[in-house]
């Protein structure tokens, strides 16, 4: 029996690659932001123990930077989703619904390009470091394996997000809004402090 790709099985799919791609996206943000305390804490500890002990804990220096480089990557994908990028409206502010639809293609377009390569060499980096057992320079010579591997699937996430807004952006008229929208509180209007 032959399978069909109907319209609505396609719909289907892209439904449930969209909804993958934002929870994965939104999970990347919330292991970031988790590693973001714990480098804090370490560098809590660190500082602490220097300071009372006169004896800096080994490798933390090291480490912090190694987490580093992975929070930043876990998070692009949840920033691209809730348009949280800077953004400089000057010249797309005078712009028809038209014009605005195929700047936004071609900045999706680049930065899904862009991040794909990033993802690539990133992967490649990652094999590389397994392949000779790469580890830190330092007091605590750590694997870097697992940490050029989740900036590896960071960057991947990233792109993959590019690439899900490119699509809703190709298929979408031009003049129905499809920017993504924060979910902040808006300011009170009337003049008071929270």
């Amino acid at each position: 029996m032959r399978l069909r790709l109907t319209t609505e099985v396609l719909m289907i799919l892209v439904t449930h690659i969209d909804w993958l791609l934002r929870k994965l996206a939104y999970l990347g943000f919330v292991a970031a932001s988790v590693l973001l305390l714990v480098v804090a804490l370490m560098g809590a500890a660190d500082v602490i123990s220097t300071n009372l002990f006169f004896e800096p804990i080994p490798g933390m220096v090291e480490l912090s930077g190694s987490l580093l480089a992975v929070i930043v990557f876990l998070g692009l994908a949840q920033a691209q989703a809730r348009g949280a990028h800077i953004v400089i409206d000057v010249a797309t502010g005078a712009m028809g619904p038209r014009m605005k639809k195929i700047a936004l293609i071609f900045t999706l377009a680049v930065g899904a390009a862009f991040m794909a390569t990033v993802a690539w060499r990133t992967t490649n980096l990652a094999i590389n470091a397994y392949g000779y057992n790469e580890r830190a320079l330092g007091a605590l010579p750590f694997p870097l394996t697992p940490f050029k591997a989740l900036a590896a699937f960071g960057a991947w996430l990233s792109a993959a997000e590019f690439a899900r807004q490119l699509v809703i952006r190709l298929v979408t008229p031009a003049a129905v809004d499809t920017s993504p929208t924060t979910d902040t509180p808006e300011d009170p209007e009337d003049g008071s402090d929270a």
